[in-house]
């Protein structure tokens, strides 16, 4: 046995000692159960991701998922990818460049993470560069109240890119905080995370805040034995390359979210900073431990609304501003390095091409700043028995100032030995994007019809005019049919899009793929049948099936006669599948939920399983409360069936994780205590990595001890 091995089974075995003698002190104090809610109750929590309005999970129209806090505490989670990753059908790999988290509901993904919408208390935070996160977004988990999920079509109240999915993030208001809280976190890799929580009344309002920090040094035992640049090591005699070596995986970050709530009025802000983060496998796919980024996103929005301005009328103005401003200084390829440089001098490996010298490495700093203004009306109307018709309109302005500086591609040939000066592009055609910018319109109409005591129907309609590839039109219909009390059915259809992203428009200035004005929207239609069945208030268990066909699949496609890529709406892909979920408390201590999600997706140009994406995916969770104020819980992810990428010989295997937490809450009152070891058995796994000759290994074993106290 390893000495970190041994140090941390002390560890747990002295939290779990000590757990005895606090316990036995507060043996007659009232506590909290941790399974304060049944699974029955679980299913019942209201959400409003599905139609705007509040309806039980089990009731809504469309298949729904809610992960709470205390849940989330259970596991152990500490970033938002470890919660997605408990959802049936949902899985979480990485972007091929960025190497940012990336979602794939039901085997639909794409490299860029554009076809799932992220939103923030209901509020769009997915940006117009690639239509996703700001890169190097790592969301910390511990002011978030709760994560609602949407397996499916939901543009037909959210809009584009509600494609495969939603993801809700709703953060902690003044009622969930109830006063105050400090916590802290450690654990290997010298990663440390604090946090601080407050909240009150104040002058009418209620009021919400918290601050979140969160630093690691990367994990040192993920490994790269061969790199982009070790191919041109054996090509011209070099030795530049830094593989063997590991992944680039710090960062620093600062999360923090402010809310003030009273009758008719909701303003939140949200800010969000990550300093100095690294380039894990590089932005070429040649390791670089001199590259970081840095990245700000701001978040604001004020939401009025009132039910009583009007009769049966209940009216909503929403009005937010997104703003990022995202930096990144790349060293493509390390110092000293040989590379052929065509006459654009971009990289190009043709006979043509020339070799250039890098003494002090190919170097890229890229930027932009994306500034997007929306504003969103919509009102309820109840004046018709048995309906509750919906209608609104809305305005998005999307813009994109990009920066650009380098040591090649200027569309000229590059001298035998290039050094590290930069020459500025931004604002020419040699920057790698122009500055862009639409506009987006928006109609929604929807009604909800209570058909029968046990039967509602809802359908709704969506329009959007995009300024620059035009209009689309995306209709909804749910059947809800409570067959009992126990006993609840759905049939659901739904369209929905995903719009070309500005990336996918406009890129430049690049030597492997370039943008396309010209495209279209991506489209989807799904058709989907739900059980989900209550026997006790102990058990619910729930099961779906379902069926898409998407056109208009946006991607790279050689050009004929050119050693490059253009975005094409290029091809199809068909997808069924199932999700079946369970949850059961079968005694006051013992409680095990868990799912299994297979999909089998097929593209239509290839005729082959869409690769990355798992056809088998199984998550199993046992809690235990042993004693009134502690609780333990073991969990397995299982991943099966990937598929390599097109031209990848390298097998993905499947592979499973186990995570231990143990989580003691309210000792003497206030303190709350937890160690959480992840991937116990130091399962080595990879994630596909096109620009890596290899594939991408995952984190290994890592554990933590957190403690907080509640004032």
């Amino acid at each position: 046995m390893s000495i970190s091995s041994k140090i941390i089974i002390r560890c747990l075995a002295v939290l779990f000692c000590s757990s005895l003698a606090i316990t036995k002190a507060n043996a007659e104090e009232e506590v909290e159960d941790f399974f304060s809610k049944s699974p029955a109750e679980l299913a019942a929590i209201p959400v409003t991701i599905a139609t705007g309005t509040p309806k039980p999970i089990f009731q809504s129209a469309a298949v729904t998922s809610v992960i709470t806090a205390e849940q989330i505490k259970s596991m152990g989670a500490t970033e938002l990818h470890e919660v997605l990753e408990t959802v049936p059908g949902v899985h979480a790999s990485l972007q091929q460049n960025t190497y940012d988290y990336s979602y794939s509901i039901r085997g639909i993904r794409n490299t860029q993470n554009s076809q799932v919408l992220m939103l923030l208390n209901g509020t769009r935070i997915t940006t117009p560069f690639q239509g996703t996160l700001m890169t190097g977004t790592e969301l910390p988990i511990d002011a978030i109240q709760r994560v609602e999920v949407i397996r499916g079509p939901g543009s037909a109240l959210h809009g584009a890119d509600a494609f495969a999915g939603v993801i809700n993030i709703i953060t902690k208001n003044a009622k969930d905080i109830n006063g105050a809280a400090l916590g802290a976190r450690a654990g290997d890799h010298s990663t440390q995370s604090g946090w601080g929580q407050y909240g009150a009344q104040w002058a009418g309002w209620d009021v919400a805040a918290s601050l979140q920090y969160q630093h690691t040094a990367g994990e040192g035992g993920r490994i790269v034995n061969a790199d982009a640049q070790s191919g041109f090591d054996r090509l011209f005699g070099t030795h530049a390359s830094h593989a063997p070596g590991a992944l680039n995986t710090r960062y620093e970050i600062f999360n923090g979210h402010l809310n003030l709530q009273r009758k008719h009025w909701n303003i939140g802000f949200w800010a969000f900073n990550t300093i100095n983060s690294g380039t894990r496998g590089g932005a070429a796919g040649a390791l670089d431990p001199k590259g970081s980024g840095n990245g700000e996103q701001y978040l604001g929005d004020v939401q009025f609304s009132t039910e009583d301005w009007r009769e049966n009328w209940e009216l909503t103005a929403h009005l937010s501003y997104l703003q990022t401003d995202a930096q990144g200084k790349f060293q493509l390829f390390p110092d000293n390095a040989l590379l052929p440089i065509g006459s654009d001098g971009n990289i190009n490996v043709s006979s043509s091409s020339s070799l250039v010298a890098f003494p002090d490495g190919m170097i890229l700093n890229l930027g932009r700043t994306e500034k997007i203004p929306s504003l969103e009306l919509s009102s309820i109307y109840k004046g018709l028995d048995h309906h509750l018709l919906r209608f609104g309109a809305g305005f998005r302005y999307e813009e994109i100032t990009p920066t650009d500086s380098r040591n090649f591609g200027y569309g000229a040939p590059l001298p035998p030995v290039v050094d590290g000066r930069l020459t500025n592009g931004t604002g020419t055609s040699f920057a790698y994007l122009p500055n862009v910018h639409r506009t987006i319109w928006s109609l929604i109409a929807q009604d909800e019809w209570q058909l029968a005591d046990n039967w509602r129907l809802t359908a709704g309609i969506r329009y959007d005019q995009y300024s620059d590839f035009g209009g689309t039109a995306n209709p909804r219909v749910a059947l809800v049919w409570d067959i009992n009390k126990q006993i609840t059915s759905k049939i659901l259809y739904g369209r929905a899009f995903r719009a070309p992203n500005f990336a996918e428009q406009f890129t430049q200035n690049n030597p492997v793929v370039l943008g396309n004005k010209d495209l279209n929207p991506e489209i989807i239609n799904t058709y989907e049948w739900a059980l989900d069945y209550r026997p006790f208030s102990s058990l619910r268990t729930a099961v779906n099936v379902y069926y898409y066909q998407i056109h208009n699949l946006i991607s790279a496609v050689p050009e004929p006669g050119r050693l490059i890529n253009i975005y094409q709406n290029s091809g199809d892909q068909n997808g069924y599948g199932t999700e079946f979920e369970w949850n059961w408390q079968w005694s006051e201590q013992w409680n095990v939920k868990g799912n299994y999600a297979w999909q089998h997706a097929i593209n239509e140009v290839t005729n082959q399983q869409v690769a990355v994406v798992p056809e088998h995916h199984v998550y199993v969770a046992f809690q235990w409360q042993f004693m009134p104020n502690w609780h333990f819980q073991p969990q397995l992810n299982w991943i099966g069936g990937r598929n390599p990428l097109p031209g990848d010989n390298q097998k993905l295997n499947d592979y499973e994780t186990i995570d231990f937490t143990l989580r003691g809450k309210k000792l003497f009152g206030h303190l709350n205590l937890a160690a959480s070891l992840r991937n116990a058995f130091d399962t080595k796994y990879y994630e596909p990595a096109a620009p890596l000759p290899q594939n991408l290994p995952m984190p290994g074993r890592s554990f933590y001890l957190e403690a907080s106290v509640n004032f």
